[in-house]
């Protein structure tokens, strides 16, 4: 038997402490290996490649309010229109769809705006005081009778008088193109899917344009045609034919599901409608939402309706109950990031608040917004508070201003990674969102950008946000200096969305 300072012990004990050594080597080391990581995606920013030189901008649909909900009648508050403006103000819109009924403000047979505007007056100012361009125009209902293929010839001129009013009696020059008829090509519009009555329908209303001398103020805008796969592009180019200089700017509407867009299928649907429009116009997406229509998202729309189902002022058939979760701005902001990519001009979410339309029965509303401004009033005070994805859609609408250039991107590796750089005299935007529930790295480089210095970081993410106040947020790192021409590897939480900009404001 060997004593316990034998040579056995001994050695026993050396190998001991070298396993121990080893033990905390590997400590030390495992960290390093990990930042050192290979990137989940990589992102290629080259400011060399300008895709779209003059980006209209982004913002919301907001229109006249319904005000009569069945059970009660209210008027919006002078205290609520300055809650608007300020949540506005905020989310710094550049481009606003606005639609009414021209037939509202006929009463008697005689045209009286004046009397019967008041609402539209309020939006149409916050708009021409804050240089938003305007997508302005009629519902449709009573511009055309499908059953008999005929135009409704006094209501389309009453539509360019309330144009030319607005725009040279009231002063409201953020309006710079009409929609005469909503989604034309459906069964639900007043054209009954009929292009040649919406185009008659256009052409006659430009003739008045014409004749009112509005052509250099005003352009019609079309075909706003809904679509959820690439078949409906013969649209754009019979538009086109038909319509000609008539037309300043295209447009189309899309609803699509979740699996569409988060695989990158959707970037193919939209490019058969950018791919048709003329050289030397435009096209921007006039609405843009999600709704639930695929296989893949049955359990979404299941869930959906389940929602809708116990809330007892929403619409069990036209509501987005995600509108409360942080995913739907992730959801938005692919669905922007890949519309940018593409080449379109401009987005329009629907919608901007709840407290706008209803479905059904009067008081169920279409909840769709960023928030129900006569919550405290009568719909529950919570639904007027600000839901999150207004902070998504804020940060992408204000740092991309009007004549905004988008540079082309390039993004490897993992599907869930999307991205966009954006720059306006010498102020960049880049912004990258992480669709998977999974945490990413990604790496941002480029090869020909100009590092940039007082660069502000936010991270939009559940848990993350840095609310402030009523309707603002502050950025989670600012005073960054960001050079990304050697790499610079960000690591993204699930279901994220980050933004780095070195715009003053």
């Amino acid at each position: 038997m060997l004593g316990r300072n034998g040579p056995q012990h001994k050695l026993l004990n050396n190998m001991k402490k070298l396993a121990a050594y080893c033990l905390i080597f590997l400590g030390v080391l495992m960290p390093l290996v990990s930042s050192a990581q290979t990137p989940d995606a990589k992102v290629d920013i080259n400011t060399d490649n300008v895709i779209n030189d003059y980006y209209i901008g982004n913002g919301t649909q907001w229109d006249p309010y319904q005000l009569d909900y069945g059970k009660v009648r209210f008027n919006i508050s002078d205290i609520d229109w300055q809650k608007l403006y300020n949540r506005l103000d905020f989310m710094h819109p550049q481009f606003m769809r606005v639609m009414t009924n021209t037939t509202k403000y006929v009463k008697n047979g005689k045209f009286q705006p004046e009397k019967y505007g008041k609402q539209l007056f309020k939006i149409l100012d916050y708009c021409t005081r804050n240089d938003v361009t305007v997508m302005f125009g009629d519902w449709g209902g009573g511009m055309v009778s499908s059953e008999d293929n005929r135009l409704k010839k006094q209501n389309i001129r009453y539509a360019a008088e309330l144009v030319d009013f607005l725009i040279n009696k009231k002063g409201f020059s953020a309006i710079k193109y009409f929609n005469i008829i909503n989604e034309p090509n459906g069964f639900w519009s007043s054209t009954d899917g009929s292009f040649d009555l919406w185009s008659r329908a256009a052409a006659y209303l430009h003739k008045q344009f014409k004749a009112l001398k509005l052509t250099n103020q005003i352009s019609i805008v079309g075909p706003d045609v809904a679509i959820w796969g690439p078949k409906k592009s013969w649209w754009i180019d019979s538009t086109a034919a038909n319509l000609g200089d008539a037309v300043g700017l295209y447009d189309i509407h899309t609803y699509p599901s979740k699996v569409t867009v988060n695989s990158g299928e959707y970037s193919d649907i939209i490019a058969a409608y950018k791919n048709k429009v003329p050289k030397g116009k435009k096209i921007v997406l006039g609405e843009v939402g999600f709704k639930y229509r695929k296989d893949a998202d049955s359990l979404l729309d299941k869930e959906n309706k389940k929602r809708a189902e116990a809330k007892k002022y929403a619409s069990v058939l036209d509501s987005q109950m995600f509108v409360y979760d942080y995913i739907y701005g992730i959801n938005v902001a692919d669905a922007l990031f890949q519309t940018v990519n593409q080449g379109y001009s401009g987005s329009v979410v629907w919608l901007l608040d709840d407290a706008m339309y209803s479905k059904e029965k009067k008081y169920k509303l279409k909840i769709w917004g960023f928030w129900n401004i006569l919550g405290e009033e009568f719909f529950g005070k919570k639904e007027e508070q600000v839901r999150p994805w207004f902070y998504a859609w804020s940060l992408l609408t204000k740092y991309m201003p009007s004549g905004s250039k988008v540079f082309k991107v390039k993004t490897s590796g993992d599907s869930a990674i999307k991205a966009i750089a954006t720059e306006k005299d010498g102020k960049y935007m880049l912004a990258v969102v992480n669709v998977s529930k999974a945490k990413k790295m990604v790496e941002l480089k480029s090869s020909n950008m100009k590092p940039l210095d007082h660069v502000k970081k936010f991270i939009y993410a559940k848990g993350s946000l840095k609310k402030q106040g009523d309707h603002t947020i502050k950025p989670n790192e600012k005073n960054l200096n960001l050079n990304i021409r050697k790499g610079n590897e960000v690591l993204m939480p699930s279901e994220s969305l980050i933004v780095y900009t070195n715009f003053s404001y």
